[in-house]
């Protein structure tokens, strides 16, 4: 029995698949270059700097106010008052 002998020619599809990956890769270089440059603006560096500092900003208020109220002075004074509070429901 003979068997048909098919023969591919892929050496020009490897070429045509190799340029088209090399424009595409291209492409996207110039569009991430692009998109870099264009958020590293100074006003957009500027924006994210000021929105990054007032986020820590808040963060470490809320800690310290946190903070103050579960060990420090804040503690003592609500501890004084709620006692003096059932101290004057007791009376009554």
């Amino acid at each position: 029995m003979n068997m048909p002998i098919i023969r591919l020619e892929v050496q020009g599809m490897k070429h045509t698949i190799t340029h088209a990956l090399m424009e595409h890769q291209t492409q996207m270089d110039e569009d991430i270059q692009k998109a870099v440059e264009d958020y590293c603006s100074e006003e957009n560096i500027s924006r994210v700097i000021t929105q990054a500092c007032r986020a820590e900003l808040e963060q470490a208020i809320k800690e310290e106010v946190s903070s103050f109220f579960r060990y420090g002075d804040g503690r003592k004074a609500i501890k004084a008052a709620v006692g003096a509070n059932l101290m004057a429901q007791e009376e009554a």
